[in-house]
């Protein structure tokens, strides 16, 4: 435990701090109420001990500070003094204080007491977790079965199904590749519920949506005053999902200057927080997913090499939508199933004519881009029956294999059927609308894509989009 211990006698203090550092826990010490104070306004503390009678005040002042602190779990107190009166010690629990000594104490009592509190905070801790746990243990997908979540029987997904049998139940970090949509984070679960962990936590870290800036803060976690905004410590993903998974998707937008710090925390099994100097040892099993080709990344300078290495112990290959054709009459029952319960609707159905031209359909953005689909068209069909003219879309792909690569200009003609006296901003917004909803619809909804189309940055498609209204966030 992290304690701090406040009195006015240094030579105690001392003798204290060594006693508890000889017990296994960190130590801080002040003389005042004062100094007690502001170093509570620096650190968290799991437990303070306090003399009543201090130079500047009484311990009191510091069970009061103590109470308030912005930390998410508040410090246990001991008040210590050789003034002990039934007043002081009623004043003391009812301002919050967890124990009332009365000096002098043997070690022995005073180490009973230590351990009493530390036991007490474990089993806070633990019953946090297995709430996590619980939490975890809920598979959005609504299945009993694990395996069950990822629908279909054809031959591709039965080969998934059988390498995750197998790899899961083991440690090794995974690294799932695959297309936008395809289903990479359900895999992910997959691993994590058929594996010892199952009921730890499930950490999803989304590397496309952090910022750069605070990249490290978010996996490892930050001390209280370690930059401006840090009023308290907070630890990071890697410390939340300690023996259970963090899953690291879109693992390609790591930041080149993060890799490194990563593949430590990697092969070291602990972090560093911001602010801190003390490593903290986490038990976390590892698997990242990407829709990039991270070889070529490598080559190009932009991905570690070793870090892909460490990353794919065991490779997992999502297959697209086109090649499980044998699916889709399971996949739509599932996901008008999972729709209706969504939507409050009575069950859905669809017909296996119209199942067959879903399927003879090309699919850009996989399994999402299907459910989309499906979404749209329940909520526009009369009735239980999902009818054909909401629901197929012109096929465009051909249209965009036979299209050729787009230079980024254009051209006069794209805006000439404006009326100029609405103004030159109000066109472009007009212009800039049509062309990201058509990349959009060209990309399936997958953003990633919409921003290769476009030849911008998908974080600048995310600002463009939520700039213009239409709407924000992940694929």
């Amino acid at each position: 435990m992290k304690i701090l211990v406040v009195d006015d006698n240094a030579s105690l203090a001392r003798a204290i701090k060594s006693f508890l550092n000889q017990e296994g826990h960190v130590a801080d010490v002040a003389g005042s109420v004062k100094e007690g104070q502001k170093l509570l306004d620096l650190s968290n503390y799991d437990l303070v001990l306090t003399d009543l009678k201090l130079p500047d005040g009484e311990g009191l002042e510091i069970i009061r500070k103590a109470r308030e602190s912005a930390s998410p779990r508040l410090p246990e107190v001991i008040l210590m003094t050789a003034f002990g009166s039934v007043e002081s010690a009623v004043t003391a629990m009812r301002l919050g204080a967890s124990d009332y000594l009365t000096k002098p104490v043997s070690m022995e009592e005073f180490s009973f007491r230590i351990q009493k509190i530390a036991e007490r905070r474990r089993l806070d801790e633990q019953n946090e977790l297995l709430k996590r746990q619980c939490d975890s243990l809920l598979d959005a997908s609504g299945f009993a079965n694990v395996l069950d979540s990822i629908v279909g029987r054809s031959q591709a997904i039965a080969e998934l199904k059988q390498l995750l049998a197998k790899v899961a139940p083991y440690p090794s970090t995974v690294l799932i590749t695959g297309e936008t949509g395809a289903g990479k984070e359900m895999v992910a679960r997959a691993v994590h519920q058929l594996s010892p962990r199952a009921v730890g936590p499930f950490v999803r870290v989304n590397c496309a949506s952090i910022p750069e800036t605070l990249f490290e803060a978010e996996l490892f976690g930050h001390e209280k005053g370690a930059f401006t905004d840090a009023r308290q410590r907070r630890i990071g993903s890697f410390e939340a999902a300690d023996q259970g998974t963090v899953f690291l998707d879109e693992v390609g937008e790591v930041p080149l200057a993060m890799q490194a710090k990563l593949l430590r925390a990697l092969q070291e099994k602990e972090i560093i927080r911001i602010g801190s100097s003390s490593p903290v040892k986490v038990d976390v099993r590892i698997v990242a997913a990407t829709n990039r080709n991270l070889e070529k990344m490598v080559a190009a300078g932009r991905f570690r090499e070793d870090l892909l290495y460490r990353l794919s112990v065991f490779n997992i290959l999502v297959p697209p939508l086109r090649e499980r054709k044998d699916d889709f009459p399971e996949l739509c029952r599932s996901l008008l199933d999972r729709l209706a319960r969504e939507l409050g609707k009575p069950s859905l159905r669809i017909p296996d004519s119209l199942v067959e031209r879903l399927a003879a359909m090309q699919w850009p953005g996989n399994v999402r881009q299907l459910k989309n689909a499906l979404e749209r068209a329940a909520v526009l069909s009369e009735g239980r029956d999902i009818e054909a003219k909401f629901l197929l879309q012109p096929d465009r792909s051909e249209e965009a294999q036979a299209e050729p690569a787009r230079t980024g200009f254009v051209s006069p003609a794209a805006i000439e059927n404006e009326n100029p006296e609405v103004g030159l901003t109000a066109a472009l917004e007009s212009l800039e609308r049509r062309m990201l909803v058509a990349a959009l619809e060209k990309a399936g909804g997958t953003k990633s894509r919409a921003a290769e189309i476009l030849k911008i940055p998908r974080t600048q498609l995310l600002y463009r989009m939520k700039k213009l209204g239409l709407g924000e966030g992940d694929d």
